[in-house]
């Protein structure tokens, strides 16, 4: 027997949620309406998803003050920096928020790399890490209580299990990554400054491959059109640099296995809102094949499968 209430009152919610995700004062009403309540209840109440709240909006914070529950108007600067962290997925990193935010202090080189993530993501990456405590310690009043809210709403999403990979890098295998958070994981200072689509970080002995598999002819010229697609879950096909020869030392640590060779891949770099999407760290992969110079297309076994929804669009758009 089919519920008609319960059908109907699913349609309601539905009609109510898509009419309020486009008003930002009906938003602010709602809220009234409902009381100082958290975000958790907010979101819960209303049928909104977190990115209503922020998908080119000012966040939870911003709409406490519209509401009329908080005096003073938050940071405008880190309103954006919340709605960019909307995709963590990783247990660790959420855990980790929520434990300075409560006074907990960085010691070990995992929590100091975990904090150089946290620091990129709300400033940007520009600044050096030496400076990331005082930073944070700025981070008071309503946005903290927010990033503390938005923390508990992410992780009460999660519905996967990271893979660790490494003792001193934060990353999780098939989670989810600013390039500025990966390259801040890795130790590398103002990760923001980097531009280019590979990395090497001597220290780690890591080769970080950046691939967007979508590329658009308005976001990238004729040089940089490469050809990035995965071939099946395991294996991974790969263009260089249009400027490869075999014999230069960046091709021969790929060949022979000097460095560790790290796929990061996302479908667009298309912003929807959010900031620029993130990329789902595909984990380690191993060299299996190559042909051709300038550029020269290698073929990579990966470690971890893919995840399906990532091989289907990394095969499905690839060129």
């Amino acid at each position: 027997m089919i519920d008609l209430d319960r059908d109907v009152r699913r349609l309601v919610l539905e009609n109510v949620r898509q009419a309020l995700s486009l008003n930002w004062r009906d938003l602010a009403r709602e809220l009234r309406e409902l009381g100082d309540v958290s975000m958790p209840a907010f979101l819960r109440e209303t049928g909104l998803d977190v990115e209503d709240l922020y998908r080119r909006r000012q966040g939870w914070a911003a709409l406490r003050h519209a509401a009329g529950f908080d005096a003073v108007a938050p940071d405008e600067g880190l309103g954006h920096a919340l709605g960019r962290m909307l995709h963590i997925d990783d247990v660790e990193r959420l855990t980790f928020v929520s434990d300075v935010l409560t006074g907990r202090a960085p010691r070990s080189p995992r929590d100091l790399r975990l904090m150089a993530m946290l620091d990129a993501m709300l400033w940007g990456g520009t600044e050096p890490v030496s400076g990331m405590e005082a930073r944070f310690a700025r981070l008071t009043g309503a946005r903290a209580a927010e990033l503390g809210e938005l923390a508990d709403v992410l992780r009460s999403g999660i519905r996967h299990v990271a893979l660790r990979l490494d003792a001193v890098v934060p990353l999780h295998v098939h989670a989810r990554y600013s390039k500025n958070e990966v390259l801040a994981a890795f130790g590398i200072d103002r990760p923001a400054h980097m531009r280019e689509g590979v990395k090497y970080v001597q220290e780690h002995r890591a080769d970080l491959f950046f691939v967007t598999v979508d590329k658009a002819e308005d976001h990238y010229s004729p040089t940089t059109l490469y050809h990035d697609r995965a071939i099946s879950e395991e294996l991974f096909q790969w263009e260089s640099q249009s400027t490869l020869r075999a014999s230069a030392a960046t091709a021969r640590r790929y060949l022979t296995g000097e460095s560790t060779v790290h796929l990061l891949v996302r479908q667009s770099k298309r912003d929807e809102g959010l900031g620029a999407p993130p990329y789902t760290y595909a984990g380690p992969m191993r060299y299996v094949s190559h042909e051709g110079e300038r550029p020269i297309r290698f073929v990579w076994r990966l470690d971890h499968p893919l995840p399906p929804e990532v091989f289907h669009y990394a095969k499905a758009t690839a060129g």
